[in-house]
């Protein structure tokens, strides 16, 4: 089950914020008090995939403008391989079609050549590249997809 983001989901949130990103993203991650924020905040929106009634997962909108930007998507360690990042992309896909969301942009390590493929799939076009965007030194792909609305 996907469904928004509700206050007791903030440590949970937080917790797989760490197990997700602290090496090699650490400088991109979201605190609990960020999680927290996003409760309060009308130009985002967060959903949580369950497993039962455990925090599984997690997809996190930026709203401006018309268009979303996909800031962050993550699933617990002991909750990957089961399908829940794409579960959690196509709701984040269909969210924007329901709320005639134009244009939804992301991005990526450049590195990460299966999600580029994936994303490509997806229909989704790359537009730039910000060169050291990551702590790493790494750049971005920025991507972007329309949606007919």
């Amino acid at each position: 089950m996907i469904r928004d983001m509700q206050a007791q989901d903030v440590d949970a949130l937080a917790a797989i914020e760490v197990a997700c990103f602290a090496a090699g993203y650490a400088d991109k991650m979201m605190s609990r008090e960020d999680f927290a924020e996003v409760l309060a905040d009308e130009d985002a929106a967060l959903f949580c995939a369950m497993e039962g009634d455990e925090v599984a997962g997690y997809a996190f909108l930026i709203l401006e403008d018309g268009a979303a930007n996909f800031d962050s998507l993550a699933v617990s360690p002991a909750h990957q391989g089961k399908g829940l990042g794409e579960k959690l992309f196509r709701h984040v896909e269909r969210y924007c079609q329901d709320n005639a969301i134009k244009r939804l942009n992301l991005e990526i390590k450049e590195t990460n050549y299966p999600l580029l493929k994936r994303y490509h799939g997806y229909g989704y076009k790359c537009f730039a590249i910000e060169p050291g965007f990551y702590a790493d030194g790494w750049g971005a792909i920025r991507m972007l997809k329309y949606f007919d609305v």
